[in-house]
C-alpha cells in the first residue's frame, strides 16, 4: 500500500496525488519486471464518520469490500481534534488474487475535516468522485438518524447525499419511530435508501420465501395472519422490518410478542393459514428451525454478520429493492399498533 498526503484538501491537489501514485506503482512493477497494475473501479464509495478512531474502522471495511466491489473509497472523517479545514491523503489498496501474478489496485480517500468544515466537504467532493459511475453514501455520522442535528451536520450531510446515488444507513441501536421518520423524509425527497438493519433480516427472508413457495404449490395459500416473536425489551428496528415484510408480502394482519431468546432481534415468525403454519424459530445459538404445514422440519445455521457481509450485499443492489420499497410503507401501521 502506497501513500501520499495532500494539505489542504483540494479536488486538483487530490487528483494529482492519485495520478503520482499510480505513476509510482507502475513504475516499480516495471523496475521488478512483473506484469502492470491492473486499475479496479466501479463505483465511488463514500463514508462518512465521526467516530473515535477516526476512521480506522471504516477503512479497513472499506478495504476488504474492494476485492468483490471495485471502487474509489473516500472516507470522511470528521473530528473536534482535528486540524481546521479540510486534509487528506491517497493511496492504493492492492491485492493479488489467488495464483495470479498481476496485482489489483483500488484508489482511497481519506479526508479529515473539522466538524465547522463538514458542509464544504461537498465541493471537494464533486471534484473527486469517478466520472459516470454510481456513487454509494455509506453515513456513519452518529446524528444522521436524529432530528437534533447541528446545522452544520445537517448541511453537510445534504452535501453528500445530493452527490449519491445510493443511502446506507444502520439503525441498529436507535430509536424506531426517529429512524423511520428521517428515512421517511429522505425518500421523499427522492432519495434511494437503504437500511442494515433491514439487510439483516436476509437470514430470516430467505428460508420463509423458500417455505412459501413451497407451501403455495401445496395449495397453503391463504395465510391471514402472522407473529413475530422478539427477545429485546421493545421491538427493535429489525423486529418492525421483519414484521413490515411480512405484512407486504401477505397482506396479513401481524401481531409482535416478547419471548426468551437466544440473542437480539427477531426470534421466531410464524405464518398462520388455516391449512397449517409455518414456522421459522432460532433454536439455539447457531441454528434455526423450519417447520412446515406438511410436518417437515428444516436445519438453517444463524450466525451474526459482520459490517463487511451487510455492505457486500448491499452494494450488490445499486438500485431500488422491491421488497424494501414494498415493505417500507407498512411501518407506520406497524409502529400505530406497537
Amino acid at each position: 500500500m502506497s501513500t501520499s498526503i495532500i494539505s489542504p484538501a483540494q479536488p486538483e491537489q487530490i487528483l494529482k496525488g492519485l495520478t503520482k501514485l499510480w505513476t509510482s506503482l507502475a513504475q516499480d512493477e516495471k523496475q521488478q519486471g512483473k506484469p502492470t497494475v491492473l486499475r479496479a473501479c466501479a463505483m465511488t464509495l463514500i463514508v462518512a464518520t465521526d467516530e473515535a478512531d477516526g476512521g480506522f474502522g471504516a477503512s479497513q471495511i472499506i478495504a476488504e469490500l474492494m476485492h468483490e466491489h471495485p471502487s474509489r473509497g473516500i472516507i470522511v472523517a470528521t473530528s473536534p481534534n482535528t486540524d481546521p479545514g479540510l486534509n487528506a491523503r491517497v493511496l492504493a489498496q492492492c491485492w493479488k488474487p489467488f495464483g495470479k501474478a498481476q496485482q489489483i489496485c483500488c484508489e482511497q480517500i481519506e479526508i479529515t475535516a473539522a466538524p465547522d468544515s463538514w458542509p464544504n466537504i461537498g465541493p471537494t467532493l464533486v471534484g473527486v468522485i469517478a466520472a459516470d459511475l454510481p456513487v454509494v453514501f455509506w453515513c456513519r455520522m452518529g446524528g444522521a438518524l436524529r432530528p437534533n442535528q447541528a446545522d452544520h451536520e445537517a448541511n453537510g450531510l445534504d452535501a453528500v447525499m445530493n452527490l449519491t446515488t445510493k443511502v446506507i444507513v444502520d439503525s441498529a441501536g436507535e430509536d424506531p419511530r426517529t429512524v423511520f421518520a428521517a428515512l421517511d423524509t429522505w425518500r421523499k425527497r427522492g432519495r434511494l435508501v437503504a437500511d442494515l438493519e433491514w439487510t439483516r433480516l436476509t437470514v430470516w427472508r430467505e428460508p420463509i420465501a423458500q417455505a412459501f413457495e413451497v407451501a403455495q404449490g401445496n395449495d397453503y395459500r391463504k395465510f391471514h395472519a402472522a407473529e413475530i416473536a422478539y427477545a429485546d425489551e421493545t421491538p427493535q428496528p429489525c423486529v418492525l422490518y421483519a414484521a413490515a415484510w411480512v405484512a407486504s408480502s401477505l397482506d396479513a394482519s401481524v401481531r409482535l410478542v416478547r419471548a426468551k431468546g437466544f440473542g437480539p432481534g427477531v426470534h421466531r415468525i410464524t405464518l398462520h393459514s388455516d391449512s397449517g403454519n409455518i414456522d421459522l424459530e432460532r433454536t439455539s445459538e447457531g441454528c434455526m428451525t423450519l417447520r412446515e404445514p406438511n410436518g417437515l422440519q428444516r436445519k438453517y445455521s444463524f450466525a451474526e454478520r459482520n459490517l463487511y457481509q451487510l455492505m457486500s450485499e448491499e452494494l450488490r443492489i445499486l438500485g431500488p429493492d422491491p421488497a424494501f420499497d414494498a415493505a417500507f410503507p407498512r411501518l407506520q401501521e406497524i409502529l400505530h399498533d406497537v
